[in-house]
């Protein structure tokens, strides 16, 4: 069916269908696959499609058919419920047919008594529609010269975003409403020509293009040289990150994608250690201004773990521009990843300010590609391996993909790291990354956090961004060519995923993962893409492999650009504040603002309350609502926090009693309790009166400028802390007391004299937990009280 539409020029269709009594027009979904309005750039075209058949429709126009309740009998797709994969829009995004389908009766199979009925119904409908075939604008396209018709020539009309193609006489139908139009015809090796037409509700105007052969004192344009003709004479974008997200979400569904033209990879072939060097070294030597080539350090065996910078300033982290990475060949033998990413540094590089979107990316994008991180392993790896396991580790024999700490488990694999693990992580650190992938084969899914359970049972393992990580996975999978599709390896396995995702524990348990520890470790979100079922396919087969993973590389890296982003300054200063705590109500993940006080926090569309806090600051939140589209700015201006001020005048700057992110345990309490007294014996007296059934103990502190003898004249006085265990505030005010009185005593031996109540006509014990089994049972992180 689709060979069918695509070869040949069909101008108008209808698909009819049962069901309901209704006229639906594209689009049948939408990026975020939300029940609501997608309209079209030919939105007003099919509203009018569609109002042409129900208004001949018997009963259709009528409102309350089947129990639906549609205004004048017509819907849009998506406004009645989102359908990825339609036929109507696949029509529209990739041939020239305009298509609406028709639900023709309630019943979808009626007896065949209703025929006659239905027939009746629907007769004028059917004639009245394929009449508006020769509505809007038609003519000829040919040379000025030869006067020979030219086919695929490109009719673009003013700001409909949305261009045909001419057949093979040159000739060509543009359905158009009612209105005054731009059209234009371009065509490869000519000069553009444009005219100003009026379109009337009646029969299509005729307008004929003759086109003059562009005149060249040179060779032809090389393909690299030129944009493809419909892309070079569309209205000019601008240079916003808006416009580059609306491109990433056009690309999103494999079966309706945008059309785009790239200047594509031509040679598909395997790369060993040093082809693969020196690809690299060709790539930034020939696009200097864009790229760099950098190592982030050596394997067992010395070789480079080579990555390269994409940008618009290669070099350096610009304020504000997030930073992506994709990581390829993390075990030897699954080379897919590897080659793909040298595929994917070819396209950024060769179609940087010859594709917009493409363009846009690079600019807006700080993109590292790392095509191999086992170089050794690769080189051991044999062409047609499908399954095995020859060359899948490192030169030491261990699994990079098992040697990174664990949050559940310490293994024998994963209780020392290895040199490229090392290596990796460490630049992962050292940069501000948001989003990445890890290329791996052997299946056909996207796989996200967590990899493993406590109990190392395999069963979904679900991190706190949850939401988060199936949005950008099913980014990936709907817009590869059969991964959506949930059936990876139909020949060899029984698997199914469903939307080609799954939970990396709810397939198999793994501890150790690289993803895991960017999540849990860094700002930045990782998964793990399976892309195929052979392992070290045959080179042959290398362009079947790039052509169905290149967009659904371009869409995942454009995820990077949804969710919120922003600044946090300093109000006093108006210096960035870096290290900044950015937290989401109900979300307990955490991450930190870069040096410039710039973040990137990815969610899924909703809203939520944000709140950005630093050490010396007072907090603030601000209630987004994140959509699918372009990121959201929310910039945060915090003002010095006052009790810094009070701290400092009235306690001493005593740091651990301003602390706020959390309760000390009663270990904690003991621990620098015992410390305070042993470093301050003429003034403390630090020991433990009982211990209770579960052995843990109740302190006692005695401060006093005379610990030994009750001297006349002195009350004793006696606080205590804890003593209901669900109140834990008495246990911390007490610490704090006795950090602020021993400071006292310093200052007054060492510095400025002050007056002190354990110095003044009182001796002070403190009890600063009593109720230790109480405290256990309320609060299990704080054993204190």
């Amino acid at each position: 069916m689709i060979d069918w539409i695509e070869n040949n020029k069909f101008v108008l269709s209808s698909n009819l269908h049962g069901g309901s009594v209704v006229a639906s027009y594209p689009f049948d979904d939408t990026a975020a696959h939300r029940d609501v309005y997608s309209p079209a750039q030919d939105d007003a075209m099919f509203k009018h499609l569609a109002r042409v058949y129900s208004s001949n429709h018997k009963t259709m126009h009528n409102p309350g058919q089947c129990g639906d309740h549609f205004k004048e009998g017509i819907t849009n797709g998506a406004d009645w419920y989102d359908v990825p994969g339609g036929m109507e829009d696949y029509n529209y995004l990739h041939s020239n047919c305009f298509e609406i389908t028709i639900e023709l009766s309630c019943c979808k199979y009626p007896a065949v008594s209703r025929l006659a009925i239905e027939w009746d119904n629907n007769k004028q409908s059917l004639m009245t529609y394929m009449e508006e075939v020769h509505k809007g604008v038609k003519g000829f396209v040919r040379d000025d010269t030869t006067k020979a018709g030219i086919p695929e020539a490109v009719i673009i009309v003013g700001n409909i975003k949305h261009n045909i193609t001419t057949a093979g006489y040159g000739d060509y139908w543009r359905l158009l409403v009612p209105g005054k139009y731009e059209i234009s015809a371009v065509a490869p090796g000519y000069e553009k020509e444009s005219k100003s037409v009026e379109i009337k509700d009646g029969p299509a105007v005729d307008i004929d293009f003759n086109l003059k052969k562009i005149k060249r004192d040179t060779e032809p344009q090389k393909a690299a040289e030129i944009k493809s003709a419909a892309e070079a004479n569309m209205p000019k974008e601008a240079d916003t990150l808006q416009v580059l997200v609306s491109h990433v979400n056009k690309l999103r569904d494999a079966s309706h994608r945008e059309k785009l033209t790239f200047i594509e990879p031509t040679e598909f072939k395997h790369h060993h250690y040093n082809d693969l060097e020196q690809f690299l070294k060709n790539i930034s030597q020939k696009y200097p201004e864009i790229t760099r080539l950098y190592s982030v350090g050596k394997s067992v065996q010395g070789r480079e773990l080579w990555t390269i910078e994409i940008t618009d300033n290669p070099g350096k982290h610009e304020p504000g521009e997030p930073e992506f990475k994709y990581i390829g060949n993390m075990h030897g033998n699954e080379v897919v990843g590897r080659e793909i990413l040298l595929n994917l540094v070819q396209l950024l590089c060769e179609n940087y300010q010859h594709n917009h979107f493409l363009s846009l990316m690079v600019n807006f994008t700080r993109i590292h590609i790392m095509p191999t991180m086992n170089p050794d392993g690769y080189e051991k790896a044999r062409e047609g391996d499908m399954r095995n396991v020859l060359g899948r580790p490192n030169a030491h024999n261990i699994d990079l993909n098992r040697n990174f700490p664990d949050q559940f488990e310490k293994t024998f694999i994963n209780d020392h790291q290895e040199p490229e693990t090392l290596a990796v992580m460490s630049w992962v650190q050292s940069l501000p990354f948001v989003l990445s992938a890890n290329l791996h084969g052997g299946s056909l899914v996207a796989n996200f956090p967590f990899d493993d359970t406590k109990e190392g049972t395999t069963t979904y393992s679900k991190s706190a961004d949850d939401a988060t990580f199936i949005q950008i996975s099913e980014a990936y999978s709907l817009a590869h060519s059969t991964m959506h599709s949930g059936h990876p390896c139909p020949s060899s396995s029984n698997e199914y995923f469903k939307d080609g995702i799954t939970n990396g524990a709810k397939w198999y348990n793994v501890a150790g993962g690289m993803q895991d520890w960017n999540y849990l470790n860094t700002n930045c979100f990782e998964i793990t893409i399976e892309l195929g079922c052979y392992k070290y396919p045959w080179a042959k087969d290398l362009k079947s492999y790039w052509t169905a993973n290149k967009y659904a590389l371009l869409v995942y890296m454009g995820q990077i650009h949804k969710g919120v982003r922003g600044f946090i300054k300093s109000k006093d200063s108006g210096e960035p504040i870096a290290n900044a705590t950015i937290m989401v109500t109900g979300i307990n993940h955490a991450i930190t603002s870069a040096v410039d006080g710039d973040y990137w926090r990815l969610l899924s569309p909703g809203t939520y309350e944000i709140t950005a806090s630093s050490q010396g600051y007072s907090s603030q939140s601000q209630q987004v609502v994140v959509t699918f589209d372009a990121a959201i700015y929310v910039n945060f201006t915090l003002e010095k926090d006052s009790i810094i001020s009070w701290s400092k005048e009235k306690d001493f700057d005593i740091k651990e009693n301003i602390e706020t992110t959390k309760y000390l345990s009663h270990t904690e309490m003991d621990t620098e309790l015992e410390k305070l007294a042993n470093e301050n014996k003429a003034i403390m007296e630090y020991k433990i009166i009982e211990k209770t059934p579960k052995g843990n103990s109740i302190p006692l502190v005695h401060l006093s400028s005379n610990l030994t003898n009750h001297e006349a004249g002195k009350p004793h006085v006696l606080l205590i802390g804890g003593l209901h265990g669900n109140e834990t505030v008495g246990a911390e005010l007490l610490m704090r007391f006795v950090r602020h009185q021993i400071t006292v005593s310093l200052v007054k031996v060492f510095g400025p004299t002050r007056v002190i109540s354990s110095d003044s006509g009182q001796k002070l014990r403190k009890i600063t937990i009593m109720n230790l089994k109480c405290s256990n049972e309320f609060i299990s992180y704080h054993t204190s009280g």
